[in-house]
C-alpha cells in the first residue's frame, strides 16, 4: 500500500570532516565532501542558492578520503565520486539515471578491512583506466580494478612501516605511461613506474623535513621548444612549505650530456658553473635565516625516470621547480587551477594556520601569493579542502569548525583582481544533541557536542527564492553541549556536561535581522537590547558588551583576539546570509543568568509554555540525583524539586496547558506531576506526582512526548517499541493506561507528536539506525480507550540519517498549504527539516 504521506527534505545542515583531501569538486562545481559517516553533496556555483542538497549513506566508518573519480559531460551529468572512511570501506559514486541532484552507490568493496583508509589515487584514461589505488593505516598500498558492484584486487604492496598520506597518478609527459606520485611519513616523495598493472619503485625525492600530507599533479607549459606540456607536481608537507616538482622529457642533447642514468646535475658544468654557486650561496643564507639549521634545502639535483611506453623506452627528468614559503602551519591540502589555454595553472593550498594562498607564477617564473585569505591567528585552528570552483571563479575551504567559506572574484579593477566573501555551507561537526523550535516556530535552536548552539531558519531575502541557513552562533562554549529550550521568542537556556543551566538573551543585531532576512517581521518589539557579547579570556561566559566597548577606535576593532584578550562580538542588522566568519565573530548572545543545583552533568530540560519554569534533570545513578528541578525564570529561584526516578531522567516535557509535567528515564519507568496549588502559571504552585509505570518498558525509556489532541502521551524505549498511554479517571484520580503499542524492528531513541488543523494526531518516531516513521493515531473501533497506528510513511533511505536520532521535534501550527515541517538531529552530525504533506 502507498504511503498516505509524502515527505521532502526541506534543509540539510551537516559540517565537513576534518581530513585532508576529504573533499572534490566537479568542473561544474558540484562538491562532494565527507561529514561523519556521510558524504554530502552541495552545488557550490555561485549562482546557486540552495546548500547541501543530498547525502550519501553507505559508509560504516567516519569518511576520511573523498576524490573526484570521473568529472561530468557538457550537459553536466555522469559525474562520480570515490570514498574512503575509516573502517577500510570504499565506495564509489554516480548520478541516479542521469539526474544531477541524487547520486547512488555503484561499487562498493572492503580494501583494508578495519584500517583507516588514508589516500586514494584514480587512474587516468590510459592503460589503467578503471583503476584505482587504496592506501590504509596498515601500511599498505593496493591496486584495484572496478568490476561491477565491486573490484577485484590486483597487487598490494607494503610500504615497511610508513603510512600513505596522499598520492596521485598521472601520465609522463608525452607518454602514455603512467606514474604514481606517494607522500608518506618518511619525509620522501616516493616515484612508482606502472607497467602491466604492476608497480615498481623507481626512487625517492627528499627535501621536505615532515611528513607529505598533500599532493597534486597538473599539466604545465614545457620550458624546452617542443612545445609539449610537461607534469608540474605540487607536494605539501608539515613542515610548512610547498616544493614544485617538474616531470619533462630528456632531450636527445641532454641525454648525451649525462651519463648517469639515475642522478644527473640539474643544467651542465662552464656556463651554468656560476649560478648554481650562487644558488649554493642562497641557500645557505636561507638556511640560516630561517633559523632550522639547514633544514630548509633546495636541491639542484636532477633525476631520471626510465619507463617502457610499448616498444621503446623513455627517460624523463624530474627536478625541483620551486620552494614557496607562505604558510605558517602544516600544509593540508593543494589543488590546481582549472587549465585554460589563455593561463597557467594556479596553485591553491590550505594549511594549519588557518589561511587559504593562491599561488601564481610572475613573469620571470617565480612563483608568488598572489592572494591570501582566511586569518592569521584567529578563531579557527585550521583550513581542509583547498578547492576551485567552477571555471577557477571561486576558491572554497571547509574549517575547522565544519562551515565551508567561499570566496568569488569579482570584475577585475585597476587594482587587479578583487575576491569578495559569500556565504558558503554551516553544520555541526560532532553529534546533535537536541533540536527545539523557538515558540512561534520562526527559527530553530540546534546544540551539539562541538560545544556550540545553532539558530537555523527559512529566510526569503529580496529577489532571491526562499532558502534555508544558519543565521547565528549564540554559544561557543567550553563543555558539550547537551539539551535548550526556550524560554521566549528572544531567550533560551542551554545545559551541557557541567551542572550548571546559562540563560541568554538575543543582542539587537538579531532581532532586526529576522526582519531583513525575510524570518520574522518586527511588530512592537521589546525595547533596548545589548548590542553585542564579550568572552573574557579562558571565560565560558558572553557578558554583555559595555556600551564603552563601541567607541573603541578603528585601529583597535581590527586587532586580530589573542587568548590574553576578550573576544567582542557586535551584532549588527544582517541585510545578507552571514558567512563563517560572521557567524562566528558577530552573533555570539549574551548570557545573562546561571542556575546552579544539580550534583551532576545536565542531561535534559524543558520550559513551561509560558515561559515561567524551567524544568531540569541530570545525570543521575541514584535516586537522590534523579530528580527534576523547577526554576522560577523571574527571580531564578528553586520552586520545586520532583523525586520519584532513580536513574537519568532522559525527557521533561510540560503538557499543553502547563498543568501536568512527564518524565521519562533510564530506570524503565515514567511520571506525571501535576500542579496542586494554585492557579496554572504562579511560580510558587505545589506540584505532586499523581502517576506513574516503574516499568513501562523493558529497557531504558529515551523520550516522550504529549499527544496536544487528546491529552495522553507516548514514551519510546531501546525494548524496540513505542507505547501510547491514554488518560482515565478513576476512584477520583487521574492516571493513564496503556492503550496502544507500536512495535519496531530496532531501538527507539526519539519522538515526537502534534495535532493537525484536521484533528489528526501525527507521530514521529526516530530510531538508533537513523530511520524515522510517521503514524497517525487514532480510536480503535470498538475498544475500550484502545487506540490504533496507521502507518503514514517511513522515510527513504536517501533522506534519512545513518545514526541514531537524538530528538525529533514538529514546527509549531500548521502552514497552510505547506504541510507541516519536522526537524531533526542525529549523532550523524546533521540537522534536518522535513515537508510532510
Amino acid at each position: 500500500m502507498p504511503p498516505a504521506a509524502t515527505v521532502d527534505q526541506s534543509y540539510i545542515s551537516v559540517g565537513a570532516n576534518r581530513s585532508s583531501s576529504c573533499s572534490a569538486s566537479t568542473s561544474s562545481g558540484l562538491l562532494a565532501y565527507g561529514a561523519g559517516h556521510l558524504v554530502a553533496l552541495w552545488n557550490a556555483d555561485p549562482s546557486s542558492s540552495k546548500g547541501a542538497h543530498a547525502t550519501l549513506p553507505g559508509h560504516t566508518g567516519v569518511v576520511t578520503t573523498v576524490k573526484l573519480l570521473q568529472d561530468e559531460d557538457a550537459e553536466g551529468k555522469g559525474a562520480a565520486f570515490i570514498s574512503g572512511d575509516a573502517a577500510g570501506n570504499v565506495r564509489a559514486w554516480k548520478h541516479d539515471h542521469g539526474q544531477v541532484a541524487q547520486m547512488v552507490c555503484s561499487a562498493s568493496f572492503d580494501a583494508h578491512s578495519q584500517w583507516s583508509i588514508s589516500a586514494i589515487a584514480v587512474c587516468p584514461a590510459g592503460p589503467l583506466e578503471g583503476h584505482v589505488l587504496t592506501g590504509a593505516s596498515d601500511g599498505c598500498i593496493k591496486l584495484w580494478r572496478l568490476k561491477g558492484s565491486g573490484a577485484e584486487l590486483v597487487q598490494t604492496m607494503d610500504l615497511k612501516g610508513k603510512l600513505p598520506l596522499d598520492m596521485e597518478i598521472s601520465l609522463l609527459p608525452g607518454s602514455s605511461a603512467p606514474v604514481l606520485i606517494l607522500g608518506c611519513t618518511d619525509r620522501r616523495i616516493q616515484i612508482y613506474t606502472i607497467k602491466d598493472t604492476k608497480l615498481e619503485y623507481a626512487f625517492s625525492l627528499e627535501g621536505h623535513e615532515d611528513w607529505v600530507r598533500c599532493l597534486a599533479i597538473t599539466a604545465y607549459p614545457s620550458s624546452a621548444e617542443s612545445g609539449d606540456s610537461d607534469v608540474l607536481v605540487a607536494s605539501g608537507s608539515q613542515d610548512n612549505y610547498i616544493r614544485l616538482w617538474r616531470i619533462s622529457p630528456v632531450t636527445e642533447r641532454a641525454d648525451q650530456t649525462n651519463g648517469d642514468q639515475n642522478h644527473v646535475a640539474d643544467g651542465a658544468e662552464g656556463e651554468k658553473g656560476n649560478a648554481l654557486d650562487m644558488l649554493d650561496e642562497f641557500e645557505r643564507k636561507l638556511a640560516g635565516e630561517a633559523g632550522y639549521g639547514g633544514s630548509v634545502q633546495i636541491s639542484t639535483k636532477a633525476h631520471v625516470l626510465a619507463v617502457d611506453d610499448g616498444s621503446t623506452t623513455q627517460r624523463f627528468n624530474v627536478t625541483l621547480e620551486a620552494l614557496l614559503i607562505g604558510h605558517e602551519g602544516g600544509l593540508s591540502n593543494l589543488h590546481w587551477s582549472p587549465s585554460t589555454p589563455s593561463s597557467s595553472p594556479h596553485l591553491l593550498s590550505t594549511a594549519s594556520d588557518n589561511s587559504l594562498i593562491i599561488w601564481t607564477p610572475s613573469s620571470d617564473g617565480i612563483w608568488i601569493p598572489a592572494h591570501r585569505f582566511g586569518a592569521l591567528g584567529g578563531r579557527g585552528l585550521s583550513f581542509f579542502g583547498a578547492l576551485w570552483g567552477r571555471e577557477g571563479r571561486s576558491v572554497l575551504a571547509s574549517g575547522w569548525n565544519g562551515g565551508w567559506e567561499r570566496w568569488v572574484r569579482t570584475d577585475q579593477g585597476e587594482e587587479g583582481e578583487r575576491w569578495e566573501p559569500k556565504v558558503g555551507l554551516m553544520g555541526h561537526w560532532e553529534d546533535v544533541r537536541g533540536v527545539e523550535w523557538s515558540p512561534g516556530g520562526e527559527y530553530l535552536l540546534s546544540v551539539s557536542s562541538d560545544q556550540t548552539t545553532r539558530i537555523h531558519a527559512s529566510t526569503s531575502l529580496s529577489g532571491q527564492p526562499p532558502r534555508w541557513a544558519e543565521i547565528a552562533r549564540p554559544q561557543v562554549h567550553g563543555y558539550d553541549l547537551t539539551c535548550a529550550a526556550w524560554l521566549s521568542p528572544y531567550r533560551f537556556a542551554s545545559g551541557a556536561d557541567e551542572k550548571v543551566t546559562r540563560v541568554f538573551d538575543a543582542p539587537g543585531g538579531f532581532v532586526e535581522s529576522l526582519s531583513s532576512l525575510g524570518v520574522r517581521e518586527m511588530e512592537g518589539e521589546e525595547g533596548e537590547r545589548p548590542k553585542g557579547a564579550t568572552v573574557p579570556p579562558l571565560g565560558l561566559s558572553n557578558r554583555a558588551l559595555d556600551q564603552s566597548k563601541l567607541t573603541m577606535s578603528a585601529v583597535d576593532a581590527t586587532m586580530i583576539p589573542t587568548s590574553h584578550h576578550a573576544q567582542d562580538s557586535i551584532s549588527r542588522a544582517m541585510t545578507a546570509l552571514p558567512t563563517e566568519e560572521e557567524l562566528a565573530t558577530s552573533t555570539l548572545w549574551p548570557e545573562i543568568e546561571k542556575v546552579y543545583g544539580h550534583g551532576y552533568e545536565l542531561v535534559s530540560m524543558a520550559a513551561s509554555h509560558s515561559g515561567r519554569l524551567l524544568a531540569t534533570s541530570c545525570r543521575a545513578t541514584t535516586a537522590e540525583h534523579a530528580v527534576v528541578r523547577l526554576v522560577s525564570t523571574s527571580s531564578w529561584n528553586t520552586v520545586a524539586i520532583l523525586p520519584g526516578h532513580t536513574l537519568t531522567v532522559t525527557r521533561i516535557q510540560f503538557s499543553p496547558d502547563d498543568r501536568y509535567i512527564l518524565t521519562c528515564s533510564r530506570d524503565r519507568g515514567w511520571r506525571v506531576f501535576c500542579r496542586t496549588e494554585g492557579e496554572t502559571g504562579k511560580e510558587n504552585g505545589g506540584w505532586e506526582m499523581i502517576a506513574g509505570e516503574e516499568k513501562a518498558h523493558a529497557r531504558m525509556v529515551l523520550d516522550a512526548c504529549w499527544l496536544k489532541g487528546s491529552g495522553g502521551f507516548a514514551t519510546a524505549s531501546r525494548d524496540k517499541t513505542v507505547k501510547v498511554w491514554m488518560p482515565s479517571t478513576g476512584e477520583g484520580k487521574s492516571t493513564w493506561t496503556l492503550a496502544a503499542s507500536i512495535k519496531l524492528d530496532e531501538g527507539v531513541c526519539a519522538v515526537d507528536a502534534i495535532s493537525t488543523s484536521g484533528g489528526r494526531e501525527v507521530l514521529a518516531v526516530g530510531t538508533e539506525s537513523g530511520r524515522i516513521w510517521l503514524y497517525e493515531l487514532s480510536r480503535a473501533e470498538g475498544g475500550d480507550g484502545e487506540m490504533k497506528e496507521t502507518l503514514l510513511s517511513k522515510l527513504d533511505e536517501s533522506i534519512s540519517h545513518v545514526q541514531a536520532i537524538t530528538r525529533l521535534a514538529f514546527r509549531p501550527g500548521e502552514r497552510e498549504g505547506e504541510g507541516l515541517e519536522l526537524a531533526s538531529c542525529s549523532e550523524d552530525r546533521s540537522v534536518r527539516v522535513y515537508t510532510v504533506k
